[in-house]
């Protein structure tokens, strides 16, 4: 009997084989009971009793957690697909099936036996099935998978921490819906298994390659919530976002000034050390030695680029987060050169263009797949070349790389950009430009082409063509 307001039970380490001797200890105490819970008799319905995961409140559609004999019972699937196990029902045995990593559960309704990794073992409250619910005991869902469970009295909550899933499937959280403390903070997604992205965000509008080789998602069919998911191993991994919509911890996001991030953040990075090399991260503007983006380093989880703009009071434009493993992997400023990086980038040097622009109340920017082609040719051309302008070393201007490629056009705008480690840095050092790059990005332009080159150690060439129809 627990006494006490908060009691907690933790099943210990990482590696769930290593403590199966424990789990099946704690399986066979079972489910905890309290006080507040304790009904002596029959199954009793309670409304009152909630159950959060990791913080987030887990929406039972029909059946609702039940107490018998003072145990506490939940629909099997409610949890266990929260706590990202799988679970399979087997009609014609009337049995469940639980797999989570190295872990089976093998269990039938109204029986007391249950297998773990093939050893049988005996329990007090057996499964059942309540209005076609398949019903388990809530203690022995959350220990045998090594998380930690307490009973809050005031609320009458049921809590379970599960460390290596920061998130719960539940119908009821979307990045507008979250409850207070998480609403938009788009830094808990970091270490997330990437369904739990599939659940509030839906499938991606496209996946691109990064430079670090994981998979960004890119979330574009709403560019005021333009967004990228970078996921590896099937977890979130890094993030970037120019939106309004989403901030870091509350408050660091879109128009924040300079002074706030160093208040939650600390000082800045100035370099980072990854094998045998020192990497230098920091770019300062030429003309006020203001930074245009600083990297810090948050509690060794993981490392969050802070972009800003010089010609807004130097706040906060867009940021990125990369996992900290993650960073210490690419040993390099650049990605391993491809076609498909290459293509990424376009696209992405495209997408950066229209989210911002969205962001200012701008319109939509055409995708010209001439133009582009054009704009690869030049980036091609400076890169094999050794040059970087915007004549080539025929004396032409990109309005007659245009012409002769027959593009026609009232007015055209070209930017480049070399060395940036990847579209995001382009992007936003071309918006911090003074000499017309971000006029040609924010301008009354129609159409956009974008081309980029990948020399032979990764390093990229960035062309964006802008038109007038």
């Amino acid at each position: 009997m627990v006494t006490s307001r908060k009691s907690n039970y933790r099943l210990g380490g990482d590696k769930l084989m290593k403590k199966l001797a424990l789990i099946v200890a704690i399986m066979m105490v079972l489910l905890f009971t309290v006080n507040e819970l304790e009904v002596h008799g029959e199954a009793q319905v309670n409304d009152e009793i909630k159950v959060t995961i990791n913080g987030f409140l887990v929406e039972f559609s029909d059946v609702k957690p039940i107490i018998i004999n003072g145990r506490t019972l939940v629909p099997v699937r409610g949890v266990f697909e929260n706590l990202n196990a799988h679970v399979r029902w087997f009609e014609d045995k009337k049995s469940v099936l639980i797999m989570k990593e190295a872990l089976q559960i093998y269990f039938f309704i109204n029986d007391t036996e249950v297998s773990v990794n093939q050893k049988r073992f005996t329990l007090d409250v057996p499964a059942t099935i309540i209005n076609g619910r398949t019903m388990v005991p809530l203690r022995f869902i959350s220990e045998a998978l090594g998380a930690e469970v307490s009973w809050d009295a005031k609320s009458r909550t049921v809590e379970i921490s599960v460390p290596h899933y920061p998130f719960a499937y539940t119908k009821a959280i979307s990045l507008d819906l979250l409850n207070e403390k998480y609403q938009n903070n788009i830094q808990w997604l970091i270490g997330a298994p990437v369904g739990y992205v599939e659940h509030i965000l839906g499938k991606p509008d496209r996946i691109d390659l990064s430079r670090y080789g994981f998979e960004w998602y890119i979330y574009n069919s709403d560019l005021e919530k333009y967004l990228m998911v970078g996921v590896k191993n099937k977890t979130v991994v890094g993030l970037y976002s120019n939106s309004k919509h989403y901030k870091i911890n509350e408050s660091i996001g879109y128009n924040t000034p300079r002074e706030e991030v160093h208040e939650l953040f600390n000082l800045p990075m100035g370099s980072i050390v990854k094998g045998n090399g020192r990497y230098t991260i920091g770019i300062k503007n030429t003309e006020d030695g203001e930074p245009e983006y600083e990297m810090f380093d948050v509690e060794r989880r993981y490392y969050a680029t802070i972009f800003y703009d010089i010609h807004n009071e130097g706040r906060v434009t867009s940021y990125m987060i990369i996992d900290y493993a993650t960073e210490y992997s690419l040993e390099s400023y650049y990605g391993e050169p491809s076609e498909e990086l290459r293509d990424s980038y376009e696209r992405q040097l495209f997408d950066l263009v229209n989210a911002v622009r969205t962001r200012e109340n701008k319109t939509f920017l055409e995708f010209d797949e001439k133009v582009a082609a054009v704009a690869r040719e030049h980036s091609k051309d400076m890169s094999l070349n050794d040059y970087f302008d915007h004549i080539n070393l025929k004396g032409e201007n990109s309005s007659d790389r245009l012409r002769n490629a027959g593009v026609s056009f009232y007015a055209a705008g070209e930017n480049i950009a070399r060395f940036h480690m990847c579209p995001i840095y382009a992007h936003e050092s071309l918006m911090n430009s003074t000499t017309g790059h971000r006029e040609n990005i924010l301008g009354d332009c129609t159409h956009l082409g974008t081309g980029v080159y990948l020399d032979s150690d990764g390093i990229p060439t960035y062309t964006q063509n802008f038109l007038l129809r």
